[in-house]
């Protein structure tokens, strides 16, 4: 089987967080949940047995953590500016994340200057302590120094619930490929798809060249697509969608192409050429997509939170991932979940991890996708998928699992793109307590 597919965007960073304990059961278990980015896992284990942490900073340590990965900045910085005031031996190599973090907690705030800042004064540490310099943190410093000199990110919202239509580009519930909906960048007039898996808004250099961008020096950026591209940064003095207004919308400048004649056909077909992604979503702090009337609803005020939540959080590269109950494993297991995404898929990661439950499954089909920066090939199967997200229960009678190669989930246990989305007449996304509710 060939599918065209438009992958997740993002800024690419690398973490790591090493973490040196001594040998408490809690505070390994902690640690063990940040070195390897466990952020469900942390926040259960602290909630439960915190206060039984032998570590002194491993409590605002897991505060910090909790707070910047389910969407609680203002915290985040707090815990942040206490650990770098008490704790910056302790931290060690801990220490340029979290100084990353807290500038990304700062931009959330719309504090641009201030997180200019925090990755200047990064920056500056590396070069006084004669380490190599880090790019992706100079080329981050001059973003969010140009964010601020032209007065900073701002959404101008009305007062009231605002329904906002978008349409399937296959005009098919049951396969739409894409989301698109208008927008007017700079009084211009373009179809964008609107894009949970996109980590931040891009657009490609046509577009750039059309609306006249200045492009701001931030070398180091990549944008992950199929494979990394290279990013440029330009500031769109204005996006409005609906009766939505934003001011000095950051946008990524990347070369949409594949490299694959028939691919890039289909996308020039597309007209594919710009992605509004979480940046723009995650301010208005509750988004519910309408699959059955084709309209993104913004709630005049959230909805009250459920007794499951949070379900979700944002990742270090600025995902959003969901926890669902798998009812094959009996456990939990965790979703990208991307309306940019054209199918849905098991990744490899979870046929290895249950490869005793797959014992007779062979290949059966191949799966291509496509998306920024190349062409991807995997071998596939198909099984079923019985599964429960927040108090709703649903079964996909057949799911792709990838056996060779694999989707670009690999780090999760799936792909939840739009087809599966669809299957529900209603999805509704809390940014303010990191939930997602399917009808």
């Amino acid at each position: 089987m060939s599918k065209i597919r438009y992958w997740k965007i993002m800024a690419v960073f690398c973490l790591f967080f090493p973490i040196m304990l001594q040998a408490q059961s809690v505070d390994e278990r902690i640690g063990h949940a940040m070195d390897n980015q466990l952020w469900f896992q942390l926040r259960e284990i602290y909630q439960k047995e915190g206060e039984l942490l032998q570590t002194p900073f491993m409590r605002p340590l897991s505060d910090f953590f909790i707070a910047h990965f389910f969407n609680q900045p203002d915290s985040a910085l707090h815990y942040g500016d206490y650990l770098l005031e008490h704790y910056q031996k302790e931290l060690g190599g801990s220490l340029q994340s979290l100084m990353y973090f807290m500038a990304d907690d700062a931009a959330r705030l719309g504090l641009f200057a201030h997180a200019a800042d925090i990755m200047h004064a990064l920056n500056e540490a590396l070069q006084t302590a004669g380490l190599p310099s880090n790019p992706i943190f100079e080329g981050f410093e001059r973003q969010y120094a140009a964010l601020h000199a032209v007065g900073g990110f701002a959404l101008e919202k009305p007062e009231k619930t605002l329904c906002i239509p978008f349409r399937y580009y296959s005009g098919k519930r049951n396969d739409p490929v894409m989301i698109f909906t208008t927008a007017s960048l700079n009084g211009k007039n373009m179809d964008c798809n609107y894009d949970t898996g996109a980590g931040v808004n891009v657009m490609s250099h046509q577009v750039a060249e059309e609306l006249g961008l200045a492009f701001v020096d931030s070398a180091g950026i990549s944008v992950d697509g199929v494979n990394l591209q290279t990013s440029l940064f330009a500031i769109v003095d204005s996006v409005v969608w609906g009766e939505i207004v934003y001011r000095n919308v950051p946008f990524q400048v990347v070369d949409f192409s594949t490299g694959h004649e028939e691919a890039d056909a289909k996308l020039e077909e597309m007209n594919f050429q710009c992605v509004l992604g979480s940046q723009l979503m995650m301010p208005l702090n509750e988004i519910c997509f309408d699959f059955k009337n084709c309209e993104i609803i913004v709630p005049q005020h959230p909805s009250a939170k459920p007794a499951y939540a949070p379900n979700m959080y944002r990742s270090a590269s600025n995902m959003f991932i969901v926890s669902l109950y798998d009812e094959r494993m009996k456990k939990d297991m965790y979703a990208l979940w991307d309306t940019g995404a054209a199918y849905s898929g098991l990744s490899n990661g979870y046929y290895e991890k249950n490869k005793r439950l797959f014992a007779d499954i062979v290949p059966t089909d191949s799966l291509r996708y496509a998306g920024i920066g190349g062409v991807g090939y995997i071998k596939t199967a198909y099984v079923p998928l019985k599964y429960r997200i927040g108090e709703k229960e649903a079964v996909c009678d057949s799911v792709a699992i990838a056996l060779q190669g694999d989707i670009q989930a690999s780090e999760y246990d799936m792909l939840f793109g739009l087809p599966t989305m669809t299957s529900f007449d209603r999805m509704t996304i809390n940014f303010q307590n990191m939930w997602v509710m399917m009808e």
